[in-house]
């Protein structure tokens, strides 16, 4: 206890030395917070997974700003105090103001990635509608069952196979024009569901929720959404997969 008492100490110390010493440069943390601001203003509309990059500089840098500001305090430097809270009060404004472009701006990636005439998918059932309803175990078509949430982009999944070991289940979805992977990160985070072995057919994950960012509320592109499995050895395996036309969640 005394050693994790101790490395604690010495981890606060270090750190609060760099902020000490970053405070003397305070004036340039507001670069990287442009740098950070303007590339989210550039890949808002066109990828979200890059926005989200730009969009995480963009916050910490704010937040060590106003770090540096308590240290100019502490340090008894009032007038570059006042100067860091003004700049910090233009960054806040800035934050406001990127953060309610992102909740409306507008995408093409439906757009550039229309439905192929002619191609077969499914629709997400209706929000509140029985997923169980058409299940069949003799139908592995009807084993993944995908319905729409309370918002668009929002949605909900079961899955239902016939025997498994124990291991992990996990969505991986693609546009399937160009194959691009959707959320990718963020899907099979929030779509990952462990499994009890079973040695019948039975509903693995039920009403599970995930999102996909990439396009627009009402637009509708198709989507290739896979269902993967990894056992306890770490093996892994495709087990089924199903075209879906779906739309993208507006932040």
């Amino acid at each position: 206890m005394y050693k994790m008492k101790e490395r604690l100490r010495k981890v606060l110390s270090f750190l609060d030395k760099c902020c000490y010493g970053i405070s003397y440069v305070w004036f340039l943390i507001p670069i990287p917070f442009y740098l950070g601001l303007k590339g989210t203003w550039l890949n808002m509309e066109t990828s979200p997974k890059v926005t989200d990059s730009y969009l995480s500089v963009v916050l910490w840098t704010f937040a060590l700003f106003v770090v540096t500001q308590f240290y100019l305090f502490r340090r008894r430097k009032l007038i570059q105090f006042c100067l860091a809270a003004i700049v910090g009060f233009v960054m806040f404004l800035a934050c406001g103001f990127i953060g309610i472009a992102l909740q409306s701006a507008p995408t093409s990636f439906a757009a550039d990635h229309p439905i192929p005439p002619g191609l077969a998918y499914n629709k997400p059932l209706p929000e509140g509608e029985d997923m169980e309803a058409a299940v069949s175990p003799s139908d592995s078509s009807t084993y993944l069952q995908v319905r729409n949430s309370f918002q668009g982009g929002i949605y909900e999944y079961s899955f239902f196979y016939p025997s498994l070991p124990e291991g992990t289940v996990w969505l991986q979805c693609y546009e399937v024009t160009e194959n691009l992977p959707l959320s990718e990160s963020r899907i099979k985070k929030d779509s990952r569901q462990e499994v009890s072995g079973t040695n019948h057919f039975a509903c693995l994950v039920r009403q599970r929720e995930f999102t996909i960012y990439e396009g627009d509320w009402g637009d509708c592109y198709a989507a290739r959404i896979e269902v993967w499995f990894k056992d306890r050895q770490g093996r892994k395996r495709k087990l089924l997969e199903k075209t879906y036309g779906v739309q993208g969640w507006m932040r």
